[in-house]
Formats: structure tokens, sequence, C-alpha cells
């Protein structure tokens, strides 16, 4: 009887838990524009700029990505606040699910990138990462907040869309740092498959000898690598055109799976 009790008052507890949570949990506003500005932390000529830009991006290439400023997450944490707003918003075409978003807390002093299932192969978690960190937060911490999330947009619309020339060096210079490393790893266990391969074959150790005597006496010149070509999108410097700004504007009914990053300034 008294344990019946318990488990009634103990769910009784969660419900109310549960429901306060819900009740003070900061609410997922309406997509009103690509910039949803409500902390009021972007001025109006970087403002113009960035839904120029994102205008731009989604007409050119489909790809949909908007920005959220909150004056406070009201106890929610970003990540699960900002993939609330990603699943209500539904950036992205449905078939193709290229959406993005970019959310700023400015009370906690957080921020996330939530990436769509069409773009999680270009805005990996490790880039958005590097955008957070290396483009982002040291405008933040400058009280940039305008140059901060223009900047950081750039970047996410650069590599979106595979434009070089929107995305920052810090960011290119440590992404492909760890592809060289990922490069040498794949390299380096080839060439140990190969290399057991041979020796373990019947008169292997005489065909190893034999190979490496014949590779030595080529040719030298070693490994050639070529960088790859990057496409311009036909987005100029990225931001400052006209003509692209304003017109209705919602989702496509993308879909999100949680990929991206977060980050504290």
């Amino acid at each position: 009887m008294v344990l019946t009790s318990l488990k009634k008052a103990a769910g009784l507890a969660a419900g109310i838990s549960l429901l306060a949570g819900s009740l003070f949990a900061a609410k997922v506003p309406d997509l009103n524009g690509r910039v949803n500005d409500y902390a009021n932390i972007i001025n109006r000529g970087t403002e113009e700029k960035l839904s120029s830009y994102l205008q731009q991006l989604d007409q050119q290439e489909g790809i949909q990505i908007a920005v959220l400023t909150v004056p406070s997450l009201e106890g929610d944490d970003i990540a699960s606040y900002s993939m609330k707003v990603a699943e209500k918003w539904k950036l992205g075409d449905s078939k193709t699910d290229k959406g993005a978003l970019l959310v700023v807390a400015y009370a906690e002093h957080d921020l996330r990138i939530e990436v769509g299932y069409g773009l999680e192969d270009k805005l990996t978690d490790a880039k958005c990462g590097l955008i957070i960190r290396n483009v982002i937060i040291p405008q933040f911490k400058e009280g940039d907040y305008s140059e901060g999330i223009l900047l950081g947009v750039q970047n996410m619309g650069g590599i979106a869309s595979d434009n070089a020339e929107l995305v920052s060096h810090s960011v290119q210079r440590e992404d492909g740092d760890e592809e060289d490393g990922l490069m040498g790893v794949a390299f380096m266990i080839v060439w140990l498959i190969f290399f057991f391969a041979i020796i373990t074959s019947k008169g292997g150790i005489w065909k190893w000898i034999f190979l490496s005597n014949f590779l030595g006496g080529g040719h030298r010149g070693g490994i050639r690598s070529y960088g790859s070509s990057h496409r311009s999108s036909g987005f100029g410097s990225g931001f400052g055109g006209s003509g692209f700004g304003g017109g209705s504007f919602h989702g496509g009914g993308g879909h999100f799976g949680g990929g991206g990053a977060s980050g504290h300034w």
C-alpha cells in the first residue's frame, strides 16, 4: 500500500516537472524571414546583407540557411532548443534536405549550428565546430555580434555550396590538416596490407626484395598531389549585392537529425 502510494506520488511529481518544463522552456518563434533577430544584436546593414545573400544561396543552390537569435533559452539547453526550431521551421527541400540553422542565445552565451540531412556530408560536425571556434566566437568575445554572425553564415554557405572564396583561412587550414592526416593514415594501412600480402605468399620475401630493387631504381619523383578546384557559385565576394532582399520565406519541409556543433563564448 505504501509502495503504491509512493509510486503514484513519484509519477505525479514527474508529470508536474514535465509540465513546468514545458511552461517555462523558451518558445520557438515563427519563421518570419531568413534572419530572425529577436535578441536585437544584428545591425540593420548586416541583416540586409545576410538576407540578400541567403536568398541568393536558396535560389541558385537550393540551400536554405536561416539565423535565429533569442534573448534567452529560459532554462532550455541550446542543442534541444535548436533542434525544436529546426523541426518547426523545416529548412531545406523535403527531397534534398539541404537546410541549416544558426541559433544564438544571448543571455546564456550559447550558440549552435544545426545541419539538415542533405548537408551533413559537407557541413560536418567537425567543420561546424571550426566555424564556431575560429570564426564566430572570436568576434562575439569582442562584442561584435553582427560580424560574427555574418562571417559564420558566410562560412556555412561557402562550405555547403563548395565556394572556397567564402570560407575563412582558419577553417580551411585546420580542415586541410585533418584531411591530410586521414589520408596519411589511409595510405599507411594500404601499404601495410600490400606488404604483408607479398611476404606471406609463396616466395614472398624474394618478391619483396625484387620489387624493392625495381622501385628503388625507377623514377623518384614521388607522389604528386593536386589540389581540388572549387566551383564558384557566382556570389562574388559573397555579400553586398543588391536586389536580393525581401519576399516571403518559409521552409520547404527539410529534415534534421541532430548533426552540427555547439559552442559557448
